[in-house]
């Protein structure tokens, strides 16, 4: 692997890392849930990006 091959790597390891989040959720059913507050995620927003874990809410506050 090249210095260059670093980047396609972080970010495929972050894709994974969010796919395992999303399944543990699934799992837990609190996959359409805020992880923050608990509240309904919008159905937009899980077609947008399926690994969203909280609420416009809350990615709005950083």
């Amino acid at each position: 692997m090249s210095d260059a091959d670093l980047p396609s790597l972080v970010t495929i390891e972050a894709t994974l890392d969010g796919v395992e989040r999303a399944l543990e959720r699934l799992r837990a059913g609190d996959y359409r849930r805020c992880a923050e507050c608990g509240g309904p995620l919008e159905a937009a927003d899980l077609e947008r990006d399926p690994l969203v874990a909280t609420c416009a809410a809350h990615r709005a506050r950083g």
